[in-house]
């Protein structure tokens, strides 16, 4: 494809990505940022080995300053209150989200993309003469907005509510400890992205959440009734709140963003924009440079921007399909927990670690360990327990693909 002109609104992650490999091949690229330079939202974020190995493929460079920051976990605990904790396999790592963001845009200003923060875009129409706009501009895009019923936009609210917050507490394992409360369950979903510091978010039912009176307490007084009931994982290490927290306490609901189309006209949707997925699976950064990657394939490899945007969104939506079903299955088991929790530590942690399983949603908890261990034992059962879960995704109402 010629040489375009081409705007990224957003500097996360997508954006600066995309600018990156936009800008090596040879288009010129500014990225338009809303927030000052190393402000930005959010702890750590979590990788995982298939990612590096795209980025080697894509970005070699930025590959190896990654894996340079990355803080490495081995395995999962589950630790339910008055349980012996479980340690389940699993190596992944996680990295700084300001590190990430400043490794990025090192990168961009080598590669010679224009960077301009605090520069705030709402229409495209500010952007001047460009080719290609492409908006990563996060959950509540203002550009997918302005044209939301070209984008054929969904947005539906899973029902938990959740805080994204810190703590010098270093978890090296990927930790999800449960608490009893008289109002309910609370659980975290903590875990360490550098020497120093770690993610804990903090999830639980709306009703636990009226019941604890966490929707009369401001951000303070909620940090300390936090660091009361999580005072044996935190061991003495406070809580602090996202940059910017004002005096309410900033819980939030996970909000389900769906687009029919990934473009209207030159404006097309990348990372949280086009699509989310559940935090409780840890892919939304991983998808977002997955789709700066994909966009960058396309435009190499279509001679114009129409069939160029066509391919990205039919590749991506196509990949992304099992990863979002996944994602919805895993918000699913969370928004059950008290169907699961009243297993023994290790079936509880078994069922935990099968939560992205359709079949679980459907057969009682202990036929599908049943079926589970017999699968493992017996490859031909293994074998009729995918068909199984296939049959019934066909019996699944169709969700809109984003």
């Amino acid at each position: 494809m010629s040489r375009m002109r081409i705007a990224c609104v957003g500097g996360g992650p997508a954006g600066l990505s995309f600018g990156i490999l936009a800008r090596r091949q040879g288009h010129e690229v500014t990225v338009h940022e809303r927030l000052p330079e190393g402000v930005t939202y959010g702890w750590g974020v979590v990788f995982w080995d298939d990612l590096l190995h795209e980025l080697d493929e894509h970005d070699p460079v930025t590959a190896t300053v990654v894996r340079k920051h990355a803080f490495h976990w081995r395995d999962h605990v589950v630790d339910v209150q008055g349980r012996a904790p479980v340690r389940i396999p699993c190596h992944g790592f996680s990295i700084c989200r300001h590190t990430l963001l400043r490794i990025l845009a090192d990168r961009a200003r080598d590669a010679g993309v224009h960077l301009h923060y605090e520069s705030p875009v709402q229409d495209p129409a500010e952007l001047g003469d460009v080719d290609l706009v492409v908006a990563g501009d996060g959950v509540g895009s203002c550009l997918r907005k302005r044209a939301q019923d070209v984008f054929g936009t969904e947005v539906t609210w899973r029902r938990n509510k959740y805080i994204w917050l810190g703590t010098s507490r270093v978890f090296d394992s990927f930790t999800f400890p449960f608490v009893g409360t008289p109002a309910g369950w609370v659980w975290s979903h903590c875990y360490g992205y550098d020497a120093a510091s770690s993610t804990f978010i903090v999830e639980m039912a709306p009703e636990t959440w009226r019941g604890l009176r966490l929707d009369q307490l401001d951000t303070d007084a909620t940090m300390r009734r936090l660091e009361e009931l999580f005072a044996a994982q935190l061991d003495g290490h406070s809580l602090r709140p996202p940059s910017g927290a004002g005096e309410a306490a900033p819980w939030l609901e996970f909000r389900l963003v769906t687009n029919r189309n990934w473009n209207a006209g030159i404006v097309a949707l990348m990372g949280d924009a086009a699509h989310t997925t559940h935090f409780s699976v840890g892919a939304g950064t991983r998808l977002a440079l997955e789709d700066a990657m994909g966009l960058a394939d396309a435009l190499r490899e279509h001679v114009d921007l129409p069939a160029a945007l066509a391919a990205y969104r039919e590749r991506r939506a196509a990949e992304l399909a099992a990863a979002q079903q996944e994602a919805r299955n895993s918000a699913a088991w969370f928004e059950n927990v008290p169907r699961y929790i009243d297993r023994d530590a290790v079936q509880f942690a078994r069922l935990m670690s099968a939560r992205r399983s359709t079949l679980l949603q459907h057969i009682p908890p202990g036929a599908y360990l049943q079926l589970e261990g017999l699968a493992r034992r017996a490859p031909a059962l293994n074998r009729a327990g995918r068909r199984a879960v296939r049959g019934l995704r066909g019996l699944r109402r169709p969700t809109p693909t984003s």
